[in-house]
């Protein structure tokens, strides 16, 4: 390839790459609007975020301290989607056992106060009731109030729970600020096996696989903490960050691309003119359209196979056109397939894109040196220049015409 050809080949990169620059901002923007829109929406019908505060028990002004609780929580996963956008919804079946005792000498009223995780919430089956018999419960701005009495030195046990729905996390709070919590249990069991903790929640103590998930267990005879207790719920790969960032990275796959293909041509002294690198790029720009626009309809996994498909399939089937060189061809096909459909695919493994690429562009490297190891580069290049002067030396009338007489045979001046 001649010093202007490797420029244009150059220039169709750049032009290629500005395109993906702006299709990646599209997706980004198309992201971000359907994503403020969508989670205020998904909010509204699930909830928001949960956090359940450990209830107060009072008797007067004089808050007492609880005994020991002993709290239960079931999760079902209910994932959603809006747009480019996976929203990790639940339900959770939540029941807390709390022991409460009276001290003093003389029977005591004392007051439950139970904040709910969000104040326009909706909880069902709320119920309170103290060793087993059910108490009136009053409502008061997001807080559930209920009185009961308590014999002297007696302890009784407080059980309330209700079931609810939320996004993407659940947490417990046992203690505003720093505390002792003493003789607590917390089980939660899930229906899901991808679990995750908050950054600075506390680490179950205990953890059993069950037939569909995790039984968690945090359990303390006395703990001084004020860190929360809870569970991140699983999210499905969101699509438009998917098909942004592998917008962003396509120039990096194409260069490989057109390196490979420079590399082959020039082993096999295949002649690939600027346009032929300008159709490939098209075919290549094909592949993150076509996929960056199917993520909004359809599987992130069917769509991903469409766009490739279409895309491998558009390439191969224009150098099948352009070159006769099977062997070439079958190697074009191959380099795209790993530069193009693998490089892309690894972004579905967040945190491994990297270090895929990387063994990818070594393996290639390697593959490429190998290849090439015995190539006389002088001898190659100095045949090129050689054949570029003949042909620039053969008489204009040894050129055929279409529709013209046929060109008299003459005799090409020596090779050197």
């Amino acid at each position: 390839m001649t010093a202007p050809r490797l420029f244009a080949v150059i220039l169709i990169l750049a032009a290629a790459s500005l395109g993906w620059v702006i299709l990646g901002a599209s997706v980004q923007e198309r992201t971000h609007s359907a994503g403020s829109d969508g989670l205020e929406e998904v909010g509204s019908l699930w909830g928001q975020p949960q956090v359940q505060t450990a209830p107060t028990f009072a008797v007067g002004k004089k808050q007492l301290s609880i005994m020991s609780s002993d709290i239960t929580t079931d999760f079902a996963l209910d994932q959603r989607r809006k747009g480019l956008l996976w929203y990790s919804t639940y339900r959770v079946d939540f029941s807390g056992v709390y022991g409460v005792a009276n001290t003093s000498g003389a029977p005591e009223r004392v007051v439950m106060s139970l904040v709910f995780p969000a104040f326009d919430g909706v909880y069902d089956d709320f119920r309170v009731s103290v060793d087993g018999m059910s108490v009136p419960v009053e409502y008061h701005d997001g807080v559930a109030v209920a009185g009961f009495n308590v014999p002297a030195g007696k302890q009784v046990s407080v059980e309330t729970g209700y079931r609810t729905q939320g996004l993407n996390e659940w947490r417990y709070q046992p203690n505003k600020g720093v505390g002792v919590v003493d003789d607590f249990t917390l089980s939660m069991r899930t229906d899901f096996s991808d679990i995750d903790f908050p950054a600075e929640g506390v680490s179950p103590v205990s953890k059993k696989p069950t037939d569909d998930g995790w039984e968690l267990t945090w359990s303390y005879e006395s703990l001084v903490s004020g860190r929360p207790i809870g569970i991140v719920m699983p999210k499905p790969l969101n699509p438009g960050p998917v098909a942004s960032r592998i917008s962003y990275f396509a120039p990096v796959s194409l260069l490989f691309y057109f390196a490979s293909l420079v590399l082959v041509t020039a082993i096999r002294r295949v002649n690939l003119h600027p346009i032929n690198y300008g159709f490939l790029a098209a075919g290549f720009f094909a592949f993150h359209l076509l996929f960056a626009y199917l993520v909004d309809r359809l599987d992130i996994g069917w769509s991903f196979a469409i766009a490739s498909a279409v895309s491998v399939g558009l390439c191969v089937a224009y150098l099948r056109l352009a070159i006769a060189d099977t062997r070439t061809l079958i190697e074009a096909a191959a380099g795209q397939t790993l530069f193009l459909v693998l490089f892309s695919f690894s972004f579905f493994f967040e945190g491994y894109t990297g270090l895929a690429i990387t063994i990818g562009a070594v393996s290639t490297l390697a593959f490429f040196m190998f290849r090439t190891g015995r190539t006389d580069w002088n001898d190659l290049f100095e045949r090129g220049r050689r054949e570029r002067e003949v042909a620039v030396a053969r008489p204009r009338d040894a050129i055929p015409v279409p529709g013209g007489p046929a060109p008299v045979a003459t005799t090409p001046p020596p090779v050197p």
